[in-house]
Order: structure tokens, then C-alpha cells, then sequence
């Protein structure tokens, strides 16, 4: 069976302020801070795009200006982009501004999280479980050294920066219409995805290829040491 990502329009939530990454989102808003010299969301727009997505909408709010000029100066005619400007509002309430222009189902993301998600496997996978919408989990890794001890305090083993056995949601979010039609004004995601829980509508998919954020200015280094790594794995994206 041949899996499609053609009717799928990408959501991508861009409307946050960036609290943690100031002073660089005092005068822009986060998805347009560069990442070895691109604005972390020409990666996203380009990669999805190269992956079968046609029709973009952006969720905006903060210097929502800024990413509507950037749209403009970077992308022709033939890109379906649409901004939507909420202001400040909370993410659902962004969602249920820009439901009016989702006719399918829609892939929902964070505009300042790149991740290489097979799209079609995360279809598949999604069309396979018969929910309602579909979220891509991603290993948690600890940000600190492990260090193991016996009895006596004696230190048995130190593991730098381990994988731990907890799952994290990176967005990448499947959504059938229905889902999208549970969205309640002045509510939040974590609300949101918790209704769909609840009622057995939300499965996962696991995604254990490439992820890259940007909340602090260490996560920015961090990403821009492996861009070159994270797109040599999209062919025909050109830098």
C-alpha cells in the first residue's frame, strides 16, 4: 500500500515568545533565529515540503510581522503558506484560528523543533492504530551524568548523559478532523492531547532518528554542531 502525505496540511505553531532564549528573541521571534545562518524555520518548511506536505498554515502571535515579511521574502508563489495572527493566546486557541483553514487532516508542530519523522511511517502507523490523532514520542535523555552506587556509597559506575525510559512529545502531532474538532477555547496542549487520552483517541509513534530544539542557547549550539548530520539524511535538500 502506498502511503501519501498529499492531503495532509502542516500546522506549525510559531506564536511563542521564546522566554529562555533572550536576549536573541528580544528583537525576533524564535522561529526565525538562524541555525547556522537559516532561520531554524526555513529548515522546518523546506524539510517537510521535500517530504511530501503541500499546504502550510502558520500559527503566529508574537512579532508575528517579522515571520509574515520573512514568508514573503523567501518563498514564491508557488509554496501554499497561510499565516494566521492570534496574537497572545495559548496554543489551542491558535489552533482552533487556523482550524478554519484545515479542510483534512492536519500534522501539527512546533515551529522551533526539527526532527526527520518519516512522515509515511508515521501514517502507516497512525491509519493502523484507527485513532483519532497520532503524537511522535521521542526517547528522554538525561541532561546529566548518572552516577550508580552500592550499599556503602562506593560508586559502582558513571554513565555520561544516558537514555532513560521515559518517552517525550516533540509535536509531529497526525490529526484527523474529529480530533481537531475537540479543541476547546482557553485551553491548552497538554489539555487538549489529555482529551484525546482519555477518551483511547491518541496513540504514539516512536521516532528514533534526529531531533534538534532550541530552548536555550546551548540547545542553539548544540543544534547548529549537528545540522550537516541532520540533513545529509533528506536527499535533494540543498544548503
Amino acid at each position: 500500500m502506498i502511503i501519501s502525505t498529499s492531503d495532509l496540511t502542516a500546522v506549525l505553531l510559531c506564536g511563542g515568545k521564546g522566554q529562555r532564549l533572550k536576549p536573541l528573541t528580544d528583537a525576533q521571534p524564535k522561529p526565525l533565529v538562524r541555525l547556522n545562518g537559516r532561520p531554524l524555520l526555513d529548515y522546518l518548511l523546506r524539510y517537510l515540503a521535500a517530504v511530501g506536505i503541500p499546504r502550510f498554515v502558520l500559527c503566529t502571535g508574537y512579532k508575528a510581522e517579522a515571520i509574515e515579511q520573512f514568508i514573503r521574502d523567501s518563498f514564491d508563489s508557488t509554496w501554499n503558506i497561510t499565516c494566521v495572527n492570534s496574537g497572545d493566546v495559548s496554543m489551542t486557541d491558535r489552533l482552533l484560528d487556523a482550524r478554519t483553514r484545515v479542510t483534512g487532516p492536519a500534522l501539527i508542530c512546533y515551529g522551533d523543533t526539527l526532527a526527520n519523522v518519516d512522515l509515511a511511517a508515521l501514517r502507516a502507523c497512525h491509519q493502523s492504530s484507527g485513532a483519532l490523532a497520532t503524537l511522535t514520542i521521542y526517547p528522554l535523555q538525561s541532561p546529566f551524568g548518572i552516577v550508580s552506587v552500592d550499599a556503602t556509597r562506593r560508586v559502582t559506575q558513571f554513565v555520561e548523559k544516558p537514555w532513560l525510559p521515559y518517552w517525550i512529545n516533540i509535536g509531529f502531532l497526525l490529526c484527523e478532523p474529529q480530533a481537531l474538532d475537540s479543541l476547546e477555547a482557553g485551553s491548552d496542549m497538554v489539555a487538549f492531547l489529555s482529551s484525546l487520552a482519555a477518551a483511547g483517541a491518541l496513540h504514539a509513534y516512536e521516532h528514533r532518528g534526529q531531533h534538534l530544539t532550541v530552548n536555550t542557547e546551548k540547545d542553539l549550539a548544540e543544534a547548529e554542531s549537528q545540522m550537516v548530520e541532520f540533513f545529509t539524511l533528506l536527499d535533494g535538500y540543498s544548503t
